[in-house]
């Protein structure tokens, strides 16, 4: 019998469609459909209820961000209904639109006269089951891009693999990525025009340093041999190598890098591209500079940024048979006779797992940016108070797991923070102006450019921490980012200024109005920069890196802020991918990639070079992983 609940439905704007119940049960049995606010705008959230039990929870229309908020879609609802309570954890790395379902069931309870307070507190009945013990070749722990790339390389070369990955979905970084990949590409870089003379002043310039080895020499001899043969050709396209690539990386990281890894990250960079095409990414032949990348030679996947990578890795793995574990924290290396033969780690239900490796462990699991106490051990002059565009997981579990097995570790002093976090959240979505620097400026509350923003991303987050209340504001026109008013990240423009996380106005004048500035300063900060832009040069800061004018409208602001982005430092590899200790020797049977390790970057990351380094190592980890002979 449909019941009427006009007078509920008044006082909680729901709007609900009763399917029958009986009055004598804990709930009046229906379908309530509730509508809540997501990460990315409105959700649509249909509860349904029997006269005793909440029966199902369905995700209808929405705008999570995919493979971050769609893996609360996915996951929590199950866990809600299985457990009948809203003390469920939050899905890690999702935790806005997690609390967006629990909202959503919560309305939905008092539609259906139940009690919220009870569902909150409602105990979950879980605990250790029968403990896992299970053997492959070469077992990988974490399940973002390294570990993927490691675990598909790895199977593809004959071995049986066993990832996992210490939360409820894969992705890690990668996924929360704009999937900026650096790579010399003459054949999609030959539709780019020529660099200005300023920005190849700064190519010969790295040719003329004083080498700081025979193979740093070897590598600008290299370069200077390329430069004479573009001199003796045809101008008019961009110039690239891979020796440039090289020695932007080198010097952009202080020259403290191992220059062997840098000549393997930046010589391997497109063979890798078409390796990961083949294991289903598909690439956009549109090149650009990310922020901090120096050089216009960043590629991109051509559907959800990072996610691509993860998808693409995911289907591969499956399809070669991996076995993937989620909700699994690896705790301790398993060390036999001076060699690394597995892991022991723990289910989220306490459920303790032990992993044998007949042949090798690799270590893929990230940075450790979300680690705020560590970040300070390493770098005291580190903001506590300062986001981070990092996974909640990255707390730096394998570096303890490798450390406590004698593994070296380098570079950790040096962490990465960038100038274009979100103000409330310290993550990289949610922002107007594309994967490149071509296409906008930024400005600070006083309407102001203060730095050079094709700079290095340690000395732009210098630049803006010196700024009022270190904000800035990156000004771009037209959305270039994607199509149907979606940008880069996925994030829908139209919900990202009704909420007002960025501001769009048809003139600078009205913009610079929305953002409380003096309309005057803005425009003549845009009328210069674009003068700039046409002059190829910047009097100002000495940016080199220019696109078209900034001309046409709508204009975008977009609110940014400084937020801690890489850690440079980690475990300490070879060329293979092996483990090294103190003194230099490979720890047997184990093999780290990714941002867990050290030594590549130096003190500065160049954008764009982070998934390169996880997918050309963790390629390298896993094939070499594969080769090992079986442990005795």
């Amino acid at each position: 019998m449909r019941k009427r609940l006009n007078a509920l439905l008044s006082v909680i704007a729901l709007l609900i469609t009763v399917c029958g119940g009986s009055a004598a049960g804990a709930y009046t049995a229906g379908s309530y459909d509730v509508a809540v606010e997501g990460f990315g705008g409105e959700m649509k959230v249909t509860v349904t209820f029997s006269a005793d039990k909440l029966e199902s929870i369905e995700i209808g229309e929405h705008k999570e961000t995919p493979n971050i908020g769609s893996n609360a879609i996915e996951q929590l609802p199950g866990k809600i209904v299985e457990f009948q309570s809203l003390a469920v954890d939050s899905i890690t790395g999702a935790t806005v639109t997690s609390k967006a379902i629990k909202k959503a069931v919560e309305d939905a309870l008092v539609a259906a006269g139940g009690d919220v307070e009870a569902w909150k507190t409602a105990a979950i009945v879980t605990g250790p089951k029968e403990a896992i013990e299970e053997t492959a070749d070469v077992i990988v722990i974490g399940g973002g891009g390294a570990g993927l790339s490691a675990a598909v390389s790895a199977a593809e070369n004959g071995a049986s693999v066993i990832l996992i990955e210490k939360t409820g979905a894969l992705g890690g970084n990668t996924v929360r990525a704009g999937g900026p990949f650096n790579a010399a590409d003459p054949a999609r870089q030959a539709a780019l025009p020529a660099a200005s003379e300023a920005a190849m002043a700064s190519v010969y310039a790295l040719a003329e340093v004083e080498a700081k080895s025979p193979e740093h020499q070897a590598v600008m001899d290299q370069l200077k041999a390329d430069l004479a043969a573009y001199e003796a050709g045809d101008k008019t396209y961009l110039f690239d190598s891979v020796a440039l690539h090289a020695l932007q990386t080198y010097a952009g990281g202080d020259y403290i890098g191992k220059f062997d890894l840098i000549q393997k990250l930046t010589g391997e960079a497109l063979a890798t591209t078409e390796w990961m095409a083949g294991n289903g990414v598909v690439w956009k032949d549109d090149i650009s500079t990310v922020p901090g990348g120096l050089w216009p030679r960043t590629h991109v996947p051509a559907g959800s940024a990072g996610g691509d990578y993860i998808k693409a890795g995911q289907a591969k793995a499956e399809s070669l048979g991996v076995k993937i574990i989620l909700e699994c924290k690896g705790n301790e290396l398993i060390v036999e006779n001076g060699r690394v033969v597995g892991v022991k780690a723990e289910k989220t239900d306490g459920t303790p797992v032990t992993l044998k490796a007949n042949k090798a462990v690799i270590i893929a699991t990230g940075g450790f940016a979300a680690n705020k106490e560590m970040r300070k051990q390493y770098d005291p002059s580190l903001n506590e108070e300062l986001g981070t565009t990092n996974t909640p997981a990255a707390t730096g579990d394998g570096i303890f797991m490798a450390q406590a097995v004698g593994a070296n570790l380098v570079g950790m002093e040096y962490i990465q923070c960038l100038p274009l976090g979100d103000p409330d959240t310290g993550a990289l979505n949610g922002w107007m102006g594309a994967i490149g620097v071509e296409f906008y400026y930024q400005v600070n509350k006083e309407g102001l450019r203060f730095m050079a923003e094709d700079g290095r991303r340690d000395t732009m987050t210098q630049a803006l921490l010196k700024q009022t209340d270190s904000m800035s504001y990156v000004i771009t026109d037209t959305n270039s980012e994607g199509e149907d008013g979606i940008n880069l990240w996925g994030d829908n423009v139209e919900d990202l200024v009704a909420k007002g996380r960025i501001f769009r106005a048809d003139t600078i004048e009205e913009l610079a109005v929305l953002i409380s500035l003096d309309p005057a300063v803005l425009r003549a900060t845009h009328d210069q920069f674009n003068a700039y832009v046409a002059a190829g040069a910047d009097a100002d800061f000495g940016r080199s890196l220019f696109g078209d004018p900034l001309d046409t409208p709508p204009f975008y602001a977009s609110p940014r802020m400084p937020t801690v982005h890489h850690t440079m430092g980690g475990i300490e590899i070879d060329l293979m991918g092996h483990v090294l200790d103190a003194e230099g020797n490979i720890i047997p049977g184990l093999y780290a990639a990714g941002e867990v390790t050290g030594g590549i970057h130096g003190s500065n990351r160049l954008g764009g070079n982070a998934l390169l380094d996880i997918h050309v190592f963790g390629r390298e980890a896993g094939k070499n992983a594969a080769a090992e002979e079986a442990a005795k």
